[in-house]
């Protein structure tokens, strides 16, 4: 008899073997809707790759030889592809290219194969640019036209 209440004990619903029982083996539609379901926002939310196109602006620093300006700044193609997580590339506005320095330039010139900085490592930049940048003389404002009589 006392072998009896103490298997019996053992059984009970209250005990670690019925939670065990309840935990593995009851309710499995409830549990595989649930792994479904995290499943699915797992896969939505985890870095799924895409691939996008970002405009590109040329970054210039300095100031070209006294008398010129900056006329038009180019870049050959105007957008490049990027490609990482959705979330990381869809955080991003434009590519910006490394400096490109104009300080005492007089005349234009190309920049071959710019670099693109995108501060997110996760996010990769596919294509290449080439940048133009054309630079003219500034007409002096103070002179005077010159008179023909």
């Amino acid at each position: 008899m006392p072998f009896r209440e103490i298997s019996r004990f053992t059984r009970s619903p209250g005990t670690a073997g019925g939670l065990m029982r309840r935990i593995f083996i009851e309710d499995w539609s409830l549990k595989l809707l649930a792994l479904a379901i995290t499943l699915v926002l797992w896969f939505m939310v985890s870095g799924r790759e895409i691939e996008r196109e970002l405009v590109v602006e040329p970054q210039l620093e300095g100031k070209p030889a006294p008398t010129y300006e900056v006329r038009e700044v180019v870049s050959t193609p105007a957008t490049v592809r990027v490609a990482g997580p959705a979330g990381h590339v869809n955080a991003l506005q434009k590519a910006i290219t490394e400096k490109i320095s104009i300080e005492g330039r007089h005349d234009s010139f190309d920049v071959h194969k710019t670099l693109i900085r995108i501060s997110d490592p996760k996010v990769e930049v596919r294509d290449t640019v080439n940048v133009h940048v054309t630079i003219v003389a500034i007409e002096n404002p103070k002179a005077k036209p010159r008179e023909t009589n």
